[in-house]
């Protein structure tokens, strides 16, 4: 099982509906994309950093991508 579908299935037996499931659910995948990140680096992310994930992320790039940019 997927990390989302993990997520959603927690969600809903918290007992929330499908309306705050799908409004907070693509919020929790880039939190933990990020994280994912921060881990690949392989150390605390700046500001600036963590600001330039965030719009990637929100861009629909993929972790390897954001890693590689900011190696550069």
């Amino acid at each position: 099982m997927d990390a989302e579908t993990l997520i959603s299935a927690a969600l809903r037996e918290a007992g929330y509906g499908p309306d705050a499931i799908g409004s907070a659910l693509p919020r929790i995948m880039r939190i933990l994309d990020a994280e994912d990140v921060r881990v690949a680096v392989g150390r605390s992310l700046s500001r600036k950093e963590r600001e330039y994930v965030r719009v990637q992320l929100e861009l629909g790039l993929s972790v390897s991508e954001i890693v590689a940019g900011l190696k550069r």
